[in-house]
């Protein structure tokens, strides 16, 4: 089994339900509100955030790019770590061993994406104590923050150590079927798709193997395993 995650454009509608449902699934931190200088919202860093692009060609439009990790084929995160905490399973999805982890941040400069993210204990610690905003009109000043303890998976957020997306990999049984990440579950319009490259008629897959669906930058060669329909 090798599973690939395909993400159409076109159908993303920017609701974030995809990290709301990471952030309860993995134990993150979450400020809601949008700062007025950003089209993302402001957080304490996350494993999949969603960014609006404004365009205006002949008449304006609005696109919405989801990111999250590319689980790469060549793994630049992998070869500098000093610890072996970054590894690849045998399905070929990029993990962190939370225990081998020490912060030391190389991974993070390595990742040509920006798909790492280490927790500042400044973040941390101004976000806890941040009351949870319930009225929309003081969000919109400086936003609530939504708390979740950990979820019991060694692939979980912790404050001492690097984190980025698993691909919910946790949910994996072992028994070679192909699983379901959380943000797939909860997207409305199907723009997040989770396949396997392996079965020939995987309609996910498919899309790849057709060529519909592309890597987001072919020319950094790492390759991965995260695919887009829809021009970025």
């Amino acid at each position: 089994m090798r599973p690939v995650f395909v993400i159409d454009i076109n159908k993303c509608v920017g609701c974030r339900a995809c990290v709301a449902a990471c952030i309860v699934e993995h134990g993150q931190v979450f400020t809601a509100a949008k700062p007025s200088n950003r089209g993302k919202p402001q957080t304490v860093k996350l494993r999949t955030w969603v960014e609006w692009r404004e365009e205006n060609n002949g008449k304006p439009s609005r696109k919405f790019v989801s990111s999250l990790c590319y689980h790469c084929e060549d793994t630049p995160c992998q070869r500098v770590c000093p610890t072996g905490a970054t590894y690849k399973t045998p399905e070929g999805v990029v993990l962190v061993d939370k225990d081998l982890c020490i912060g030391c941040g190389y991974c993070i400069i390595a990742c040509p994406y920006g798909s790492r993210y280490r927790p500042e204990p400044h973040e941390w610690h101004e976000a806890e104590n941040k009351p949870l905003v319930k009225e929309v009109e003081p969000a919109t000043q400086y936003g609530g923050v939504l708390f979740k303890p950990p979820v019991p998976n060694k692939w979980a957020f912790r404050v001492d150590a690097v984190d980025k997306c698993t691909f919910c990999y946790h949910r994996y049984k072992g028994d070679g079927k192909l699983w379901s990440p959380a943000c797939v579950e909860v997207c409305p319009t199907g723009s997040r798709m989770f396949g396997d490259l392996d079965n020939p008629n995987d309609p996910v897959a498919e899309l790849v193997r057709g060529g519909v669906a592309k890597l987001a930058r072919p020319d950094l060669k790492t390759g991965g395993r995260v695919y887009y329909v829809g021009g970025l």
